[in-house]
């Protein structure tokens, strides 16, 4: 494996800042005519025809024209699935990837899109603490797909990782236990080469684990009016309204687009009660990064991460929210009854500074746009309240030696086939409504210099033991780096503990570009070699194309 214990060397610095330079120069050869489509924010259609100048994507005359709806659709609520329980106590769910169906995503277009259980999306799956269930997944795509059980500590055999493909109009059942602290989980496709088209093209749903603790707590909890859940994601569409999916170069850096969609819907309303308000945020675009505040500037509490609540509420202003992460947050809305307040990301002032590789930007991640409208009615039942103290977070120490895991952004040979006028060729065009399946399979970013492999083990893990995971990141943009079958706690961040709200159980972390960051967890849940668990970056278009290992845990 490739050690790299020893910070940078000013020689390294130079090296690679040097690199850089080439992959930016190499980045407006190739990408110089890339498109990034109408954005919905005159600034950002500013910013993305400058980016265009600057070989970092830019206006497309192929996308769909049309003007934001100005939060006159309401917001759809996924539907809840609870199971049904047999005679022991076994609690079944149904889950149906299915493509026969359109959406309006964006007012005005009828989109053909995938769905569980529906047109686009799939129900939020509640799940209780310690509770035997068992599901069972058809498919009726086109295709191979998996079901991810992002979040979830369960075995390798039952994970839903690229080892567990479903074939076209076939079905499997998994049953699992989930022993792990309430939280608010998801599950999406993760088949080899194809899971950010899949993701793309609309499947994608909640898990909330339930413990009881926030009804002890006394926090909001009535789904849907008091405790929303807002999935995230950003899409572009062709001229006709179709999904437009990895149809211009730049789109290798990762799939971005200008219609930003919570729950499906583009700039919807929900109204809700002048009470507290909590909010179970997650990431489910493929690439973008968002910097979520208030239109007003006002304070809210971060209560819970990736995999379960804060041992304290954390005030700020605006909180960082990379592909595949989740956060809860909580609003005190007692004043506000009659106020309509704008949720958005102030991507301008956080974004561009993360990144260290122009090209990995679009005029949006340097731009502000509104997501969600919160219309402030009456109070609705017995209000929640924001807790001082939630849960404790135990203190993990390691029994065994660090491991060291280096994020490699292109290589040098791809470069020079981008610097030659060599493009990617993408595949079949087998998504809904005809869209691309886009590029995948391709060896263009890699972990420890190693591209992802079906074959290959690249990591092996004693069952039952507790190690601390070093990742530097050695490339040019930020990178999520996620880890199946585990949560696991931030230790540091280039050497200094992480900031308060990123104390609990996560999942995901982003390494910003140049960082390196340590994390400890426990290996509590088996994985063969037959179905071994992933570790990789959330951008789904660099783990489809190299960003990713599997290891084992027995």
């Amino acid at each position: 494996m490739n050690q790299d214990k020893t910070p940078e060397t000013a020689l390294e610095s130079i090296q690679r800042r040097e690199a850089l330079k080439t992959l930016g120069a190499a980045a407006v050869t190739l990408f110089g005519s890339a498109s990034l489509g109408i954005s919905n924010r005159a600034q950002a259609q500013e910013m993305s025809a400058m980016s265009g100048m600057m070989g970092m994507g830019g206006m497309s005359s192929q996308a769909a024209s049309v003007q934001p709806g100005l939060f006159n659709r309401p917001l759809p609520i996924p539907p809840q699935l609870q199971g049904v329980a047999d005679a022991k106590g076994v609690l079944t769910y149904a889950l149906k990837a299915s493509g026969d169906a359109t959406t309006e995503l964006v007012a005005g277009f009828k989109t053909p899109t995938w769905g569980y259980n529906g047109a686009v999306l799939g129900p939020t799956v509640r799940i209780p603490q310690g509770k035997p269930v068992r599901v069972h997944i058809s498919n009726t795509l086109n295709q191979p797909t998996t079901v991810h059980w992002h979040g979830a500590q369960i075995p390798g055999n039952v994970d839903g990782g690229p080892h567990n493909k479903i074939e076209p109009q076939q079905s499997i059942t998994v049953a699992f236990t989930l022993n792990q602290p309430a939280a608010t989980l998801w599950y999406h496709p993760h088949i080899d080469r194809r899971t950010g088209p899949q993701v793309f093209a609309g499947l994608a749903g909640l898990v909330l684990i339930d413990d009881g603790a926030d009804v002890r707590l006394g926090m909001p909890h009535t789904y849907g009016i008091d405790d929303i859940p807002l999935i995230l994601q950003d899409r572009r569409l062709n001229k006709s309204g179709g999904l437009d999916y990895m149809s211009e170069n730049s789109d290798i850096m990762g799939m971005k687009g200008n219609h930003f969609l919570v729950n499906g819907t583009e700039q919807p309303y929900v109204t809700v009660p002048a009470q507290w308000l909590r909010l179970r945020l997650l990431n489910g675009s493929n690439a973008r990064l968002y910097n979520l505040a208030f239109a007003d500037h006002r304070a809210f509490h971060v209560i819970a991460s990736d995999a379960g609540l804060l041992e304290h509420p954390v005030e700020t202003k605006s909180l960082l929210l990379a592909p595949g992460e989740r956060a809860e947050i909580m609003l005190d809305l007692s004043r506000d009854q009659g106020k309509k307040l704008v949720l958005g990301s102030d991507s301008a002032s956080l974004i561009p500074s993360l990144s260290q590789m122009p090209m990995g930007l679009d005029g949006l991640d340097q731009s502000h746009f509104d997501l969600l409208e919160l219309r402030v009615g009456a109070p609705a039942g017995t209000a929640g309240k924001l807790p001082n103290k939630m849960a404790t977070i135990p203190v993990l120490k390691s029994d065994m030696p660090s491991r060291q895991f280096m994020l490699q952004d292109m290589s040098m040979g791809m470069m020079q086939t981008m610097m030659g006028g060599g493009t990617p060729t993408a595949t079949v065009s087998t998504g809904p409504g005809a869209m691309s399946m886009g590029v995948g399979g391709k060896n263009l970013f890699s972990i420890n210099g190693q591209f992802m492999n079906m074959t290959v083990i690249n990591q092996r893990v004693r069952l039952g033991s507790t190690e601390v995971w070093e990742i530097a990141n050695k490339g040019g943009m930020p990178h999520p780096f996620h880890v199946h079958g585990i949560s696991f706690q931030i230790l540091t961040r280039d050497g200094v503990a992480p900031a308060e709200h990123e104390r609990g159980w996560k999942d995901v972390v982003l390494v910003h570009a140049g960082q390196r960051v340590q994390i400890i967890a426990h290996f509590n849940q088996p994985a063969g070699i037959d179905h071994p668990f992933m570790y990789h970056c959330h951008i789904l278009e660099h783990e489809d194309n190299g960003m990713m290992g599997q290891f084992t845990v027995i």
